[in-house]
C-alpha cells in the first residue's frame, strides 16, 4: 500500500496563496468597517425618528387644544353678543313705547317722567332720555339718579347744541325711524351711544325720544359676570379703536379673540372678546417632560454607542497614532532635547538640536563629554555643568551657558535638566531641554535700556507721579517732583486721592500679597481715569489730580496718580469770579427793568377775569336772577382768579430772589381744566367753541403748573382773536386743542381757523417787545417761549394749507415726562444777590 504525500508549494503557488490571503483579509477587515458604520449611524436614525413622532404628538396636541378653546370662545361670544342685543332690543322696545305714549297725549311730564324713570332703573347703562321737538327743544328730560345735574346738563341742555345729536334727530324724522349713532366721547361721561325714536302725532312728526347710553355701563350691565372673569370683553368703536374694557387680568401676546358687531348699533359698536392665555395642565406637562426624559435617555443611549463604537477603533488604531504624535512632537518642538545614560553617554537628540547645532543625530549619539558642541575655551565648565546634572544638583531653573555650532558660531542657550523614568519606575539617565536665549536675552538688554529712557522722561515731566499698591499702601514708584514736594512716603499720595486706602493690615508672612489678590481686575483696570482738584494746605498750591488704576509688573493692582500744578491757573479764576460777580450785579439790574412791563402783562388777564366775575354777578344781584349756588360758584371762580394774581406776582418775586420756581408733579388733565375756566370768558365773549381732546394714561408732568397755564391760555386766547378777527362762521368759527404723548414727551396743539401768520412775522414771531396788535406789548409769545424751553420742551408755528391757501394756523410745545435734566450752572458768588435763572434773561 502507498502513502501519497502532500507535494511541496512551489514559490509561484504560495505567491498565489498570499495573495488570496490577502484579499480575504481586507474583505474581511472592510466588512467589519462597513458594520462598524452601520452601528455608528443606526442609534441617530432612531433617535431622529422618535423626535420627530414626539414632536408630531405634541403639535397635535397643541393644536387640538387651540381648536378648542377657539370653540368655545366663539359660542361665549355669540352668546355674550346675544345677551347684548337683546337687552339693547328690549330697552327700545320700552323707548318705543315712551314715544308711542307721546304721540296719544299732548307735552305732559307726568307719563313721560313715570316711564323714563321705570326704564332708567330697568336699565342703569342708559344715563338721559329726553324729548324734543323737531327744532331742537327739549321739552323734557330724565337723567339717571347716578348722575348730577352738571353731567346731565353737559348731555342735554334747554337746546340740543351738539351737532351728532341734531344730525341724528334729523335723520330719525327723515327716516321716520329709530336713528342711532357711533360711539362718541364726551369730556365728562365718557363713550357714550344715542338713540333717536320719532314720535308720530295724527300722521305728523311731533319730535323725538333721545336715549343716551353709556358704553361702559352696557358692557357692565349687560355682559354676565362668569363671562368676565374667563374672558377679556371689551368694545371697539370706528377704525377699531378700543373705547371700554372689563379686562381685569392683563392680556398677553397671541391671545385667541372675537369680534361680532352690536345690532342695533352696528358696525359702529363692536364686541371683542379675547382668552386668557393660561398654562398648559399638568397633562401636557406630564407629556412634555415625558418626551424630555425619553429624548435624554435615548440620547445617553446613543452617546454610550458610540463611545464604545470609538473605543474599539481607537483600540485599532492606537498603535499608529502614537507612533504618528511622537514623530510629529519630534519633528515640530522648537526646544533641543538631548537624552544620556547615567554614564553621561548621549542616547537621543531630536531633530531640533540637531538643527541648533548643525550636527547630525550620528555626530552626537554614543559620544562621551566633552561633546562635540562644547566651546573649547568653556570646557571646564561646561564639565562642571554636566557632572552636576548627572549627580542630581541642577538647579530647577536650569543653567545658560555658551554652545558652538558646527560652524564655530556660538548662541546663547539654557539647559533644563530632569531624570528619565522608564515603565518600571526606575531611572535610566537625564533628560536635558536645550532652548535658545540669545532673542529673548538681547530683548532684555533693549527692554532695560528703555527703562532707563522711560524713569528719565518721569523725572523730568513737570508733575508729581506716583504709583502704590492697592491695598498694601506700598510705594512702587515716585519721580523728582513728587520726592521734592513729599518725600518717598506714601502720605503725599493719599492726601491728593483725598482719602485713605484700604491694607491688608496682616504681615503674618513676608510675601503679603494685596487683598485683591485673585479677584478679577479688568473691570477695575479698564475704567477711564478720575480727575478732581484739590488743595494742599501745607504746600499752598492748587494740584489737578489724575488716578486711575493700573496692573504693576508683577500683577498686584495699583493706583497711579499724576498731580499738576495748577495754583495759577486758579489765582486766574478766582480774579475771573470777582468780575463774575460785577457782571452779575448790573445783569440784575437789568432784569428787573424787563420785569416791569412782564408784569404788567401777566396781571392783565386774572385782573381782566376779575372784573368780568364781579360785574356779572352785580347785575345779576340786581335783577335779582341769581341763585346761591351760582353766587358761591363765581365767587369761587373770583378767587382763584385772585390766586392767581398772587401766584403770578410770587412767581415774579421768586424770578428775583431764588433760581428754580415751583415745579411739582401734576396732572396734564388739571392743568387743562383749569386753564379751560380762564379761556371760557374770552371763547364766550368772541362766540368760538372750543374742541379739545386729551388722550388717556398722560403720565404726570413734573412742571410748574400756573406757568404752564399761562402758556395755554396766551395760546388759546390768541386762537380766538385770530378766529374773530378772521369772520368765520359755523364749523369754521371753533379752535381745537389736542394732547398726544409718547414715551419722552406731551404734545400740546392749538389750531385755530384764523388768518394765519405772515412769512415776514413769522420769523420774528417769538422777539421780545414785537407786535402786531395796536395795544399789545410784544412780551407773550415770548415770555411762552422762554416758559417752554426752562422746561425743556420746544414751542413752535406753523401754518396749515387748504388748497393753497392759508386756513389757519397751529401752536405747539412739547414738555418732556420724567424728572428734569441737571442744567449747568455757573458757581454762585456769596451773599444773596445771586443773578436768578428761573427762566432766559429774554424774559
Amino acid at each position: 500500500m502507498t502513502v501519497d504525500h502532500p507535494k511541496p508549494l512551489t514559490p509561484l503557488r504560495r505567491r498565489k496563496w498570499s495573495q488570496r490571503l490577502g484579499v480575504l483579509r481586507a474583505r474581511a477587515l472592510l466588512r467589519r468597517m462597513q458594520s462598524d458604520r452601520v452601528l455608528l449611524v443606526l442609534p441617530l436614525v432612531v433617535f431622529i425618528l422618535f423626535l420627530a413622532a414626539m414632536a408630531a404628538l405634541v403639535s397635535y396636541s397643541q393644536q387640538a387644544d387651540l381648536q378648542r378653546d377657539k370653540d368655545n370662545l366663539q359660542r361665549d361670544s355669540e352668546w355674550a353678543q346675544q345677551r347684548i342685543s337683546l337687552d339693547l332690543t328690549l330697552a327700545q322696545d320700552q323707548v318705543q313705547a315712551i314715544a308711542n305714549s307721546l304721540s296719544l297725549h299732548e307735552d305732559r311730564p307726568g307719563p313721560f317722567d313715570v316711564q323714563s324713570l321705570r326704564l332708567l332703573r330697568r336699565y342703569p347703562q342708559i344715563f338721559l332720555v329726553y324729548y324734543a321737538h323737531a327744532d331742537g327743544t327739549v321739552v323734557f328730560k330724565k337723567g339717571s339718579p347716578n348722575l348730577a345735574t352738571e353731567q346731565i346738563n353737559s348731555l342735554v341742555g334747554k337746546t340740543l347744541k351738539r351737532a351728532n345729536s341734531l344730525q341724528l334727530v334729523q335723520q330719525a324724522l327723515v327716516s321716520q325711524k329709530t336713528a342711532y349713532s357711533t360711539p362718541f366721547k364726551s369730556a365728562d361721561n365718557g363713550w357714550l351711544l344715542e338713540t333717536a325714536t320719532p314720535v308720530m302725532r295724527n300722521d305728523q312728526l311731533a319730535g323725538v325720544v333721545g336715549v343716551v347710553y353709556s358704553v361702559e355701563g352696557i358692557l357692565r350691565n349687560s355682559v354676565p359676570e362668569d363671562l368676565n372673569a374667563s374672558y377679556a370683553v371689551s368694545l371697539l368703536g370706528p377704525d377699531n379703536q378700543l373705547i371700554a374694557s372689563a379686562s381685569s387680568q392683563p392680556i398677553r401676546d397671541k391671545a385667541l379673540q372675537y369680534r361680532a358687531p352690536l345690532p342695533p348699533f352696528e358696525p359702529g359698536l363692536v364686541l371683542q372678546v379675547s382668552s386668557y392665555r393660561s398654562s398648559p395642565s399638568w397633562t401636557t406637562k406630564g407629556l412634555y417632560w415625558s418626551v424630555f426624559l425619553l429624548s435624554a435617555l435615548t440620547l445617553w443611549t446613543l452617546l454610550t454607542s458610540w463611545n464604545q463604537l470609538r473605543q474599539r477603533l481607537s483600540a485599532q488604531e492606537a498603535l499608529t497614532r502614537e507612533t504618528a504624535f511622537r514623530r510629529a512632537i519630534e519633528n515640530s518642538l522648537s526646544t533641543g532635547m538631548q537624552a544620556v545614560d547615567m554614564q553621561g553617554r548621549i542616547q537621543y537628540v531630536n531633530l531640533s538640536f540637531c538643527r541648533m547645532t548643525g550636527f547630525e543625530d550620528s555626530d552626537l549619539i554614543g559620544s562621551q563629554p566633552p561633546y562635540p558642541y562644547w566651546p573649547a575655551q568653556q570646557g571646564a565648565e561646561m564639565a562642571l555643568a554636566i557632572q552636576q546634572s548627572l549627580d542630581g544638583l541642577a538647579p530647577p531653573s536650569g543653567f545658560a551657558l555658551k554652545i558652538r555650532r558646527k560652524n564655530g558660531s556660538e548662541f546663547d542657550a539654557r539647559v533644563y535638566v530632569s531624570p528619565l523614568i522608564d515603565v518600571r519606575e526606575k531611572q535610566t539617565g537625564w533628560i536635558m531641554s536645550v532652548t535658545d536665549i540669545t532673542e529673548p536675552t538681547r530683548i532684555r538688554q533693549e527692554l532695560a535700556a528703555s527703562h532707563e529712557r522711560f524713569v528719565a522722561v518721569l523725572e523730568g515731566l513737570d508733575a508729581a507721579v506716583s504709583v502704590i499698591s492697592l491695598g498694601t499702601e506700598e510705594p512702587l514708584f515716585a519721580n523728582k517732583l513728587y520726592r521734592q514736594w513729599f518725600g518717598a512716603s506714601v502720605h503725599g499720595h493719599l492726601m491728593l486721592n483725598g482719602g485713605q486706602m484700604t491694607s491688608v493690615g496682616d504681615d503674618d508672612h513676608a510675601d503679603t500679597v494685596d487683598s485683591f489678590a485673585g479677584l478679577p481686575a479688568d473691570e477695575i483696570l479698564e475704567g477711564h481715569a478720575n480727575a478732581h482738584e484739590t488743595y494742599v494746605e501745607a504746600l499752598d498750591r492748587w494740584f489737578d489730580v489724575r488716578q486711575r488704576y493700573m496692573q504693576w509688573v508683577d500683577g498686584r493692582v495699583a493706583q497711579l496718580l499724576i498731580a499738576t500744578d495748577i495754583t495759577p491757573r486758579k489765582r486766574a479764576e478766582e480774579t475771573a469770579r470777582k468780575q463774575e460777580e460785577k457782571a452779575q450785579i448790573t445783569s440784575r439790574l437789568i432784569t428787573m427793568g424787563e420785569m416791569a412791563s412782564s408784569l404788567a402783562h401777566e396781571l392783565n388777564q386774572p385782573l381782566t377775569a376779575i372784573s368780568n366775575y364781579t360785574s356779572g354777578m352785580i347785575a345779576r344781584v340786581k335783577t335779582h336772577g341769581m341763585a346761591q349756588h351760582e353766587l358761591v360758584d363765581a365767587l369761587e371762580k373770583t378767587g382763584r382768579q385772585a390766586q392767581r394774581a398772587a401766584g403770578v406776582i410770587k412767581r415774579v418775586r421768586d424770578f428775583v430772589k431764588k433760581s428754580e420756581p415751583a415745579r411739582v408733579s401734576c396732572r396734564v388733565q388739571d392743568i387743562v381744566r383749569n386753564t379751560l375756566e380762564l379761556a371760557e370768558i374770552e371763547l364766550t365773549r368772541r362766540n368760538v367753541r372750543l374742541l379739545n381732546f386729551v388722550a388717556p394714561g398722560i403720565p404726570t408732568l413734573y412742571a410748574d403748573p400756573i406757568l404752564i397755564e399761562q402758556v395755554l391760555l396766551n395760546l388759546l386766547r390768541n386762537a380766538a382773536e385770530s378766529v374773530d378777527k378772521a369772520g368765520r362762521q359755523g364749523n369754521l368759527r371753533s379752535i381745537e386743542l389736542k394732547i398726544m404723548h409718547d414715551t419722552e414727551r406731551v404734545t400740546f396743539t392749538v389750531k385755530d381757523h384764523g388768518t394765519g401768520i405772515d412769512e415776514a412775522v413769522m420769523e420774528r414771531l417769538f422777539e421780545a417787545f414785537y407786535t402786531t396788535k395796536a395795544e399789545g406789548l410784544g412780551i407773550g409769545l415770548n415770555i411762552c417761549r422762554s416758559i417752554i424751553e426752562y422746561h425743556q420742551g420746544r414751542l413752535w408755528a406753523e401754518n396749515y394749507y387748504n388748497q393753497g391757501v392759508i386756513a389757519g394756523c397751529i401752536f405747539s410745545f412739547t414738555l418732556p415726562l420724567g424728572a428734569p435734566r441737571e442744567r449747568p450752572r455757573p458757581p454762585a458768588p456769596a451773599g444773596d444777590s445771586a443773578p436768578p435763572d428761573f427762566l432766559p434773561s429774554r424774559f
